[in-house]
């Protein structure tokens, strides 16, 4: 497959392909190499979990990393806003929430929660990423596919 070929089936194929509501959540376990010596999460390790949330969300809405893989058109996180509310422990079972919540032209946002899976209302951290489609290797930004703001017209933003 070619990166045209690549483009036009992602920019523009079925909204009706697409999950009704652009969110997922992900159980993740909190191991060792996440944590410091007093087994508390570190603030690196949230990140690697809301990495695996957004690459899953991602591939849920048709932008699976084989293809960005193979096409070099890839999303890269322009921004990271991220509250850190309470600290995670060595074996805690987690959730991760990942939700796009906003298009632009060339622009995505999503907003993303940990929380106990023992207790839903503890909540670990939240966080923002704007996103940005790029053409690699010379990183120039591509629109947001069309089938996105098809799909989800309620997140589309001048």
């Amino acid at each position: 497959m070619t990166v045209a070929e690549f483009r036009r089936g992602l920019m523009n194929s079925s909204p009706a392909s697409l999950p009704s509501q652009p969110r997922l959540t992900v159980p993740l376990e909190v191991y060792y190499f996440d944590t410091d010596a007093g087994g508390v999460v570190h603030n690196i390790a949230y990140l690697r979990m809301v990495e695996i949330a957004r690459s899953q969300l991602a591939a849920s809405l048709g932008w699976t990393l084989e293809e960005m893989n193979r096409t070099g058109l890839v999303a890269v996180v322009a921004r990271t806003e991220i509250d850190y509310l309470k600290p995670a422990r060595l074996g805690d079972s987690l959730l991760v929430t990942a939700e796009l919540t906003r298009l632009e032209k060339v622009r995505s946002f999503m907003r993303f929660e940990i929380t106990s899976a023992r207790q839903p209302d503890l909540v670990f951290i939240r966080c923002v990423q704007t996103m940005v489609a790029v053409q690699l290797p010379g990183g120039r930004p591509q629109r947001v596919p069309a089938a996105w703001r098809e799909a989800y017209p309620q997140l589309v933003q001048p």
